[in-house]
């Protein structure tokens, strides 16, 4: 289901953002003319999401590398009618329409991924930068400006260059904290001074689990045991270091916010009066969201993962 969902290429996510409700929506209230029936807050805001690899197409136009989706998608078998992201909604061409189009639905905020091999096609910055590939975010950018709608940047939605994954065998390797750091800096150079808010990573349990340990998605490795686990503490350190990066070096001067984007599912206990219920759907909250998001607030994994799984080398 993953390899079908995945690739739906003109997929559009809405996004609701910036709530508050305390001067215009009282909660607390079921009225006519309330959230319930149709009406929202004001200051509510509105929006739609993209990813690169999802709807820009230009797969291998204007000197961009190759990421683990271009090499994953092009294996017959792997994708649902082994469909590839090769044209996908033609976005890289066609973002001044889409945005048109965003304008038309009076939409406020636009997040969209930057194609890491779009501007530095080996994935190291020392190696060539790709300034055609700049040239594209920052049109993309000025015109989302000049048309009122804010850019919500997301830095990596899973498409990691392929020498990166060949080289050094992509989130396996602790390498890739200083390499998604190098790239995550020159972004905030380039495109900090319009750009102020960050995604760091959107959803790093599937790139984690589904690319490592399931192989569902690119790069299709099956590690069984400590796949996911080596990818995901690695994507947490890269999204720390590049957090620190940009508070450090950029926020005094830019004034800008850098977050991560973390999903779940959610678990309950099949009998609320069983303590082994209990217990069981808290493990596995804490092992989908507490994964990701225990160490982002308290410094440390879910003690519940450090029991079960004990410890691993890095």
């Amino acid at each position: 289901m993953a390899q079908q969902t995945l690739l739906s290429l003109c997929h559009v996510l809405v996004l609701a953002l910036c709530v508050s409700a305390a001067e215009d929506f009282d909660w607390t209230k079921n009225e006519k003319g309330s959230f319930h029936y149709g009406t929202f807050p004001t200051v509510f805001s509105w929006g739609a999401g993209s990813s690169a690899y999802q709807t820009e197409g230009a797969w291998d136009k204007d000197g961009k590398g190759m990421s683990i989706w271009d090499v994953f998608s092009h294996k017959r078998g792997k994708i649902h009618l082994n469909d590839t992201g090769d044209s996908s909604c033609e976005g890289y061409y066609k973002f001044k329409d889409d945005i048109l189009l965003m304008k038309d639905l009076k939409l406020n905020h636009y997040r969209f991924s930057i194609s890491w091999p779009r501007i530095l096609p080996t994935g190291i910055k020392s190696d060539k930068i790709n300034e055609k590939g700049i040239q594209h975010y920052d049109s993309l950018i000025n015109m989302l400006l000049e048309n009122q709608i804010t850019p919500i940047v997301t830095l990596y939605h899973w498409d990691l260059p392929q020498v990166l994954q060949e080289k050094y065998g992509g989130w396996q390797n602790s390498s890739m904290v200083n390499f998604f750091d190098d790239y995550a800096n020159l972004c905030f150079e380039r495109f900090g001074n319009r750009v102020k808010h960050w995604i760091t990573f959107n959803n790093p349990w599937s790139i984690a689990v589904e690319g490592y340990e399931m192989g569902d998605h690119a790069p299709g490795l099956k590690l069984k045991g400590t796949g996911a686990y080596k990818a995901a503490h690695n994507i947490i350190k890269a999204h720390a270091k590049a957090w620190h990066t940009y508070d450090i070096q950029w926020r005094s001067k830019q004034k800008g916010m850098v977050g991560i984007s973390l999903s779940t599912d959610w678990g309950e206990p099949v009998d609320i009066t069983n303590q082994r219920d209990i217990e069981a759907a808290d493990r596995y909250m804490q092992f989908y969201l507490g994964w990701f998001a225990a160490p982002l607030f308290s410094g440390d994994y879910p003690q519940v993962m450090k029991e079960y799984i004990g410890k691993l080398q890095y």
